[in-house]
């Protein structure tokens, strides 16, 4: 809702998170409430060894991997899209598109919506205005970093902040002391400043094996 300036969500893994923001980032845009999206992912790999980014060749492969979340969304909501509309048709036209297809949209919807990507390490000294802020993975994020994410944002903007604490991957925090978990517990004070809420999401939408694991 929009008189809240941020939003802060922890759910399970599947839950649709992502697409969830993405969508009501999606309607916003349309309706020129903001003028674009910002993704913001860390930059934190799998615990386990040789799962870094280091082990890929260059800088674009190294950074790309941070956007699959914002892209499989994308593809999700690109391909529901044309499903409903084809069996809306009396001429009923394929149900499905091709890959190339699907990216051909993928890059339009991004240049229609002003979807724009960030890496954390990019952002120090920047000021981000008019825009849907979506703030992935925040729980492997540290406070510090956190802080210095929400300290680039004007209040021209409303911010959604995602993320999991059954999912940390990053050797420097744990449920107890990463960005998301204190953000949680700010939602339980009165603030001043903004108008911070909580939601948990705890149906996992994405099919049992996730659930199960």
């Amino acid at each position: 809702q929009n008189y809240y300036n941020i939003l802060v969500v922890e759910a399970k893994a599947g839950s649709g998170k992502t697409l969830l923001a993405l969508s009501g980032a999606l309607k916003l845009i349309r309706h020129k409430v903001y003028q674009r999206i910002i993704y913001v992912r860390n930059s934190i790999e799998s615990l386990d060894k040789g799962e870094d980014v280091g082990y890929l060749p260059g800088l674009e492969e190294k950074f790309a991997i941070y956007n699959h979340p914002l892209m499989d969304s994308l593809d999700y909501i690109i391909r529901s899209e044309y499903k409903k509309r084809s069996q809306n048709k009396k001429n009923q036209e394929s149900s499905e598109l091709d890959d190339k297809e699907i990216n051909l949209r993928i890059d339009q919807m991004i240049q229609n919506y002003s979807i724009e990507t960030m890496w954390v390490g990019e952002m120090r000294g920047r000021t981000l205005s008019n825009a849907f802020v979506i703030i992935d993975e925040a729980q492997n994020m540290s406070n510090k970093t956190m802080q210095m994410v929400l300290s680039r944002i004007d209040n021209s903007c409303k911010v959604v902040i995602l993320g999991s604490n059954k999912q940390i991957d990053n050797f420097y925090v744990n449920k107890y002391t990463n960005s998301l978990t204190t953000l949680l517990r700010s939602t339980q004070d009165n603030q001043e400043l903004v108008n911070i809420f909580a939601i948990e999401l705890e149906k996992v939408l994405r099919g049992p094996i996730t659930e199960w694991a």
